[in-house]
């Protein structure tokens, strides 16, 4: 009784965290679409605007998991993003491929 209750366990962590995998990420109605090109920290250019990172800033990647700037290895990609009062980067979110393609950046 004991291995079968484990394995009813297994299975539904096993499905849950597959639900999530394939969940679609939420951007808020205020994330406007861009794209990052190399820049300096605590700097980010994005298009042809150079943007401060705000105090309390998150970068979210692929997987919707918050990295360090420091841990941001790419020279371009396309992102979501978010400013602050200020003007300032509050939040940049990584796109992947087949986001990018449903959220083309403005002309």
């Amino acid at each position: 009784m004991q291995k079968f209750l484990f394995a009813l366990l297994a299975s539904t962590l096993a499905l849950a965290c597959a639900t999530q995998a394939c969940a679609e990420r939420y951007f808020p109605e205020q994330a406007r679409r861009g794209e990052l090109k190399a820049y300096k920290y605590p700097s980010m250019k994005i298009g042809n605007k150079t943007y401060r990172l705000a105090v309390g800033s998150r970068i979210f990647n692929q997987q919707n998991l918050i990295i360090m700037p420091a841990s941001l290895q790419v020279q371009k990609a396309p992102i979501m993003y978010q400013l602050d009062m200020r003007g300032d980067l509050s939040k940049v979110w990584l796109l992947t491929g087949e986001e990018a393609a449903r959220r083309p950046p403005p002309k």
